[in-house]
């Protein structure tokens, strides 16, 4: 059996990839039709509808058997497919797509299709408190399954991140646009304690309304997790950039976040409070990354903003140490 793969892959994601890794990515590019004639023949699978196009992958309709739907995803270079494979399996559907197979030497899964929209799409026909409350309850549903104990822990990246941080501010004092000291000392202070909080659990690690979807059943679930064990509240921030325009466009942008972290604090059983603190670090790192890194302008406004706005509420409502 022979899958017919569509010649174009798209330009945007094209560059994307190669602008990350380029000889890797571009061998990748190469085999994709390859990949696909190998797969098809294992898992007897025929094309059911054109590619779409991720941030590290690709996701092609498929039927297994001329009959059952699937989706064949092929991950790049810049993607770590163990990773994804073990986060899938591990969670074995509760709160995320299903993984039927595997072909890890190619970079290949086979997962449950998914027919439905993206939270995204669908929170622009919606209140957004709601479309958080959504989210909040994926978190939690993701929350209750243990973690490996080979799932690294968010808490072992608090180093890293901590020496990124201080390279970045320097590198902001050196263009002029640093945040002040007390604001940076703030995130470096929330960074070191989600250095000490161990989770007995798995989170998402990234999910924002596009990593959401709804199939067929009406529930919605999560795609693309990563494998990590951590806290709940590390998923607020992500469903804050999701809403980042409006928020910071709301008359009143500090109430505006505050009710988002609420709503989806209450939908996971969450901590607010350590959700903000988490939330106000990583709106300081992702400021000073797209600040750094040729980022849209207008987005980097919004982070500046929402650094602000965050840092008052951090403010109002410190952690406990």
């Amino acid at each position: 059996m022979t899958m017919r793969w569509l010649p174009t892959v798209d330009e945007a994601f094209r560059h994307r990839v190669l602008g990350q890794d380029d000889e890797a990515c571009r061998a990748w590019l190469d085999s994709i039709s390859g990949v696909c004639d190998d797969v098809a023949r294992r898992w007897e699978l025929e094309q059911a509808g054109p590619p779409s196009f991720g941030g590290t992958g690709i996701v092609l309709p498929v039927t297994v058997r001329g009959t059952r739907p699937a989706a064949l995803k092929l991950l790049s270079p810049i993607a770590d497919v163990h990773a994804e494979h073990r986060a899938l399996s591990a969670l074995h559907g509760h709160g995320t797509v299903e993984v039927h197979d595997a072909d890890l030497e190619r970079s290949a899964l086979l997962l449950e299709f998914m027919d439905g929209p993206t939270l995204a799409e669908v929170s622009k026909r919606m209140r957004s408190l709601e479309a958080v409350s959504i989210a909040g309850r994926v978190a939690g549903r993701i929350a209750e399954v243990p973690a490996p104990r080979d799932a690294p822990q968010l808490a072992e990246g608090a180093g890293p991140w901590l020496e990124q941080l201080e390279e970045q501010h320097e590198a902001a004092h050196r263009l002029g646009i640093a945040v002040d000291g007390r604001t940076f000392a703030a995130a470096v202070g929330a960074v070191e304690r989600l250095g000490r909080t161990r989770s007995g659990t798995l989170t998402h690690g990234d999910l924002s309304f596009e990593n959401i979807m709804r199939p067929g059943d009406g529930t919605w679930i999560a795609i693309d997790p990563l494998f990590v064990a951590g806290p709940v509240e590390h998923e607020a921030h992500t469903v804050l950039r999701s809403l980042l325009p409006k928020i910071v466009g709301a008359p009143d942008p500090g109430a505006a976040m505050t009710e988002v972290v609420r709503a989806f604090c209450t939908a996971a059983d969450a901590d607010p409070a350590l959700a903000l603190d988490i939330s106000y670090a990583r709106f300081v790192a992702s400021f000073y990354w797209e600040s750094q890194h040729q980022g849209d302008p207008e987005n980097i406004e919004r982070l500046r903003e929402a650094t602000r706005y965050a840092g008052t509420l951090h403010r109002r409502h410190p952690p406990s140490d």
